[in-house]
């Protein structure tokens, strides 16, 4: 019984084995093939990437900041853009630059025809960036997004920056290695979205002009990323963390992924460096992912752009050691001397002048002002901006109260705003607003000092240009001005509308405005509480110039709206 059962089941082992089909060689390619992509969808490479790279088209309406009851003419560009999954949706990043007043955002896929039509969700001026919507189920199918790759890249490792630069339609690859770590000089306002037409103050030399009208090939040409550097985001002016690689970010690059050998996201194209500028040839920067999560990390939390931290300190080095000496410290002690605290700081009333700030977050401040990152050395500022507005920072400070001693603070950081804000729509609203706004009384035209209004009056180079017409109290408020509280906005007295009210006046024009009626005046709501208010017979106008404008208050009322009327003026005030 039992030899029986024995070759019974080797017989069944003999009747399974049987009927197994012989596989052809054509079955095993396939199969072969399958499996390949298979690990091909598991392991990107930069080829995979090319379908998750996007093509942007936006018509923009800037206003007119310096008339700002008007607006320029609409003009289009392109860009480039890519997907992500944030916290299980899709959505698309690219640069702020890239979107900044859009009247339409379109995006198209690589080698599909069909442009869709996008939202914008965020834009984080101070580091260019830019969170898209596609509210487009058939826009998302077979559209896989990139992975964000933690941290920043290293010394050799291969890069690749892909997007749609201009000189044609297709898409663009350019490959290098990360060569250097280093600091750089704070870069000029480079815009490296593809202008399609612009605006007066952005005109296109004729051979740009000829290349787009010719419709010219692709070039590809190699480049290496050189440095990873504290840089001047020229968006904003803002100082933080950025990439220089040693080829020109090319317009149209703009918002562009620039990827690993594995087809991880590492940066973002962003800006480059003028060719005209001494010594520098074929220099650009990208964004390092470390400052792209920490914008989508503030949109989920805030649902809007909130900043940088920073402390509103100015510091001077202690490379000196008779300097070091005088101010109580060790041999064995380094750090930086406090020189000011801004009077509207976060740090006002906490840290002091003279004060030796010797480390921040456990980090250990060089007499040089850097402290030393796996990567190289930085500018302790760096330290602060990984901080989001809101949060405390640790300082440990040098304090001479008769012997000098070590002292810990907790500083409540604030959003990095300069006097003369990028910012257009004042202090209370949400940082990146781009708002105009004006008054009108009586003929007299203010408007807040603003970078977006300098630029509209003086040009993008004003602060190398310095154009005669430009006062230097607007210089002085630019390069050393300080707010005295945190809604402190300098305003700006534009023009006078010539009418008979104004005779005497109408030669005045870029004064700033001290005070109405002997009341230092704060901001523009302020200006316009005070004129409301007002029940003197006269309004008394002071500029810092020592001008004075004085108007007869019935009279300037009772003209206003004819001046506004004759001057084609919609209102006698925007939105403040």
């Amino acid at each position: 019984m039992t030899a029986t059962r024995v070759r019974g089941k080797q017989s069944d082992r003999k009747r399974q084995r049987s009927p197994r089909p012989r596989q052809c060689r054509a079955d095993a390619e396939v199969k072969t093939k399958e499996v390949a992509c298979s690990k091909r969808k598991r392991r990107w490479t930069v080829n995979d990437v090319h379908n998750s790279v996007l093509k942007v088209f936006v018509w923009h309406v800037q206003p007119n900041y310096k008339q700002p009851w008007c607006s320029e003419a609409q003009t289009s560009s392109t860009s480039s853009a890519w997907p992500i999954r944030l916290n299980g949706a899709l959505r698309v990043v690219t640069n702020a630059h890239s979107v900044e007043h859009a009247a339409l955002v379109q995006v198209k896929r690589h080698r599909h025809e069909q442009k869709y039509v996008a939202q914008v969700l965020c834009i984080g001026t101070d580091c260019d960036l830019a969170l898209l919507e596609v509210p487009h189920a058939d826009f998302w199918k077979g559209l896989e997004p990139l992975e964000i790759l933690p941290g920043l890249p290293k010394l050799q490792d291969s890069v690749s920056v892909v997007g749609y630069p201009t000189g044609g339609e297709s898409l663009s690859v350019t490959q290098g290695v990360v060569s250097r770590i280093d600091l750089v000089e704070p870069l000029r306002r480079t815009r490296t979205r593809q202008e399609v037409k612009r605006c007066p103050t952005h005109q296109a030399q004729p051979w740009q002009l000829l290349l787009l009208t010719l419709g010219c090939t692709v070039t590809i040409s190699n480049l290496f990323i050189s440095a990873i550097v504290p840089a001047t985001y020229a968006q904003t002016g803002v100082t933080l963390l950025a990439v220089q690689i040693d080829a020109a970010i090319n317009s149209g690059n703009s918002g562009g992924p620039v990827v690993d050998q594995k087809g991880n996201c590492v940066g973002v194209a962003f800006q480059n460096l003028d060719g005209d500028e001494e010594s520098a040839e074929n220099i650009g920067y990208i964004i390092p992912t470390e400052i792209v999560q920490h914008f989508l990390e503030d949109f989920l939390k805030n649902g809007h752009f909130t900043g940088f931290g920073s402390a509103g300190i100015h510091t001077q080095a202690l490379e000196s050691p008779v300097l070091r000496e005088a101010l109580g410290m060790a041999k064995n002690q380094s750090g930086i001397r406090v020189k000011a605290v801004e009077t509207a700081g976060p740090a006002n009333g906490i840290i002091l002048p003279d004060d030796v700030l010797l480390a921040v977050d456990g980090f250990k401040i060089g007499n040089d002002g850097e402290v030393a990152m796996p990567w190289g050395r930085v500018a302790f500022n760096y330290l602060l901006n990984r901080h989001y507005p809101g949060e405390h920072c640790e300082m440990q400070v040098l304090r001479r109260e008769g012997s000098p001693k070590k002292i810990t603070l907790q500083v409540c950081l604030e959003r990095n705003r300069d006097l003369v804000c990028a910012d257009a729509g004042g202090p209370d609203a949400t940082a990146g607003s781009m708002l105009p706004r004006f008054l009108v009384t009586g003929g007299l035209v203010f408007v807040p000092l603003t970078m977006p209004f300098m630029e509209a009056a003086f040009g993008e180079n004003f602060a190398e240009k310095r154009p005669a017409e430009m006062p230097a109290e607007l210089l002085h408020l630019l390069e050393n001005g300080h707010r005295r509280c945190a809604d402190h906005e300098p305003l700006i007295l534009t023009q006078v509308l010539a009418s008979e009210l104004t005779v005497g006046y109408s030669e005045l024009e870029y004064e700033v405005l001290e005070s109405f009626n002997g009341i230092q005046v704060r901001n523009l709501r302020h200006l316009a509480e005070l004129l409301d208010g007002s029940k003197d017979t006269y309004l008394r106008f002071g500029f810092v110039s020592k001008e004075i404008v004085v108007l007869d208050r019935l009279k300037a009322t009772q003209a206003l709206a004819s001046i506004l009327a004759q001057n084609m003026i919609p209102a006698a005030r925007s939105q403040l």
